[in-house]
């Protein structure tokens, strides 16, 4: 499976982070921008990222209720 690039999105409730080889993270209040990718290796779930080295991971059933897209392209 291949990498989508991440688009563009804004939080719609918090959510909590953690930082990439690190268990600390912190809470991201609603509206907060981030960008939004499938994840390659489970594809029911989509990674959520707050810069380079800070994601957040959410069921895709969950993704439209926690996540609004602001890049214009249609979602699906």
């Amino acid at each position: 499976m291949s990498y989508e690039v991440p688009r563009a999105a804004k939080l719609l409730v918090e959510v909590q982070s953690k930082y990439i080889g690190i268990g600390a993270g912190r809470t991201h209040k609603a509206g907060k921008r981030c960008k939004v990718q499938r994840n390659p290796s489970n594809p029911g779930e989509f990674v959520i990222w707050f810069g380079k080295t800070e994601i957040a991971k959410v069921q895709a059933l969950d993704l439209t209720s926690t996540i609004e897209y602001t890049d214009g392209r249609p979602q699906y």
